[in-house]
């Protein structure tokens, strides 16, 4: 399913040419004048089902266009894309901003006399709030997602604050567990165990049975809980370092949750089947943790060695860590921090940078290529303070934003994959 609507359709005027002088004899039109080059025709736009709408590049072919980029110009439905390469037959191009269906795409060349015909092509929605959601719904917590592809957090919708479900189609639950000062309809606080330990959580996961797997950032307790049991969270383990602040959390393939924080300068690793608590050192305070299933690789970010960097491992037949090393310098190139990550199947890191901080310029997410470039995410399309990012089974991830505005929103990255034509 594709999110779509036209977002405010600008209806570009073409000014026919002719300026002619009022004075007898001093007219610029040439009657005479033969264009230096035929009209541009376009004949297809790959990928053919469409695309997103300012993002990465689709494939534009056809005849008559120009070697020289700065000689051609394309229109996206009455918005200009940008022109990356150029041959006279083929395009690389980032579509305008503007989405919808069977948008009319024209393309000009310098010399030509008239833009090419139209060429219908759908351009979707890249982001946006998330179905089900609206400005009032606040996330307190990071999102988690199953293998149904619902989504769950904590949500604050003025001052009611709940365990909150939503399913694909935007079909909101709530678990009735209380927040902790919440009282009856007779002014009486709810039961203990039918009230939440805290209202917010630093990361959420779903685990191997299904449950939520919650942390909380001054704590090394890690907490579980079965989501519609209206009962409070229970402990499911705790790290033997007493002065570990668990930021982030993530399950492996191999049967074990890697958690990460701050003042223990240790990886900490647990058994999901008998709890057990094995440590690698590492000096850091790390405040995310990601794992990338198709090479069986770990990663962590944080502040590491002085600067905001991400650190790649590659996990052994036994589940252990082994020597690792600088994956990404982020805090050479960009403001902000390494907040949350996450992997494309081909090996594309996402990273968010944090909530909006006054008079830090920061893209709101980056994406690292596995040669190491890289590039701000979504530029210009995506709201900024993007705190937390998770993958749903398809080709969207879902991604709370903490800034002038909260909100739970739908990233769409057309392929997860992130192969084929996509352009840098």
């Amino acid at each position: 399913m594709k999110f779509r609507k036209i977002n405010h359709l600008v209806l570009l005027a073409v000014l026919a040419t002719g300026l002619i002088s009022c004075k007898e004899g001093n007219s610029v039109y040439d009657p005479g004048y033969e264009p230096s080059r035929p009209n541009p025709v376009v004949t297809n736009i790959t990928p053919e089902d469409g695309y997103l709408a300012g993002v990465d590049s689709v494939i534009v072919t056809g005849e008559n266009f120009a070697t020289d980029v700065d000689s051609v110009v394309i229109n996206f439905g009455g918005s200009a894309g940008v022109v990356k390469s150029a041959t006279k037959t083929r395009l690389v191009v980032r579509p305008g901003t503007i989405w919808g269906d069977d948008l009319d795409v024209r393309v000009g060349v310098r010399g030509a006399e008239f833009f090419s015909e139209a060429y219908q092509y759908d351009l979707f929605q890249p982001f946006g709030l998330y179905p089900g959601v609206d400005d009032s719904n606040t996330p307190t917590s990071p999102v988690a997602v199953d293998a149904q592809n619902n989504i769950y957090t904590i949500i604050n919708t003025n001052g009611i604050i709940r365990y909150t479900r939503i399913s694909p189609d935007g079909t909101v639950t709530t678990d009735m567990t209380r927040y902790p000062t919440e009282l009856d309809d007779n002014d009486n606080p709810y039961p203990a165990d039918s009230s939440m330990r805290f209202t917010a959580y630093s990361t959420m996961e779903v685990g191997p049975n299904g449950d939520l797997f919650m942390a909380q950032q001054n704590l090394r307790a890690i907490f579980s809980k079965t989501f519609g049991d209206d009962l409070q969270e229970g402990v499911w383990a705790a790290s033997s370092s007493g002065n570990l602040k668990i930021r982030d959390i993530v399950f492996d393939n191999n049967g074990y949750l890697w958690v990460v924080g701050a003042d223990s300068d240790q990886i900490h690793r647990f058994n999901t089947a008998n709890k057990n608590e094995s440590k690698t050192p590492f000096a850091g305070a790390l405040s995310s943790v990601a794992f990338y299933s198709n090479n069986n690789e770990l990663f962590v970010g944080g502040e590491i060695d002085g600067g905001q960097k991400v650190w790649k491992f590659t996990i052994d037949g036994g589940g252990n860590l082994t020597q690792g090393g600088l994956y990404f310098d982020y805090g050479q190139h960009y403001g902000g921090s390494v907040s949350d990550m996450i992997f494309a199947s081909n090996g594309e890191l996402i990273i968010t940078t944090g909530r909006e901080i006054n008079d830090v310029s920061k893209p709101s997410m980056v994406r690292v290529f596995p040669d190491g470039r890289h590039e701000a995410f979504y530029e210009g399309m995506l709201k900024p303070g993007a705190t937390s990012i998770t993958w749903r089974d398809d080709e969207f991830a879902v991604v709370t934003v903490r800034g002038d505005e909260n909100s739970i929103n739908f990233l769409d990255m057309n392929d997860r994959r992130r192969a084929g034509i996509f352009g840098f």
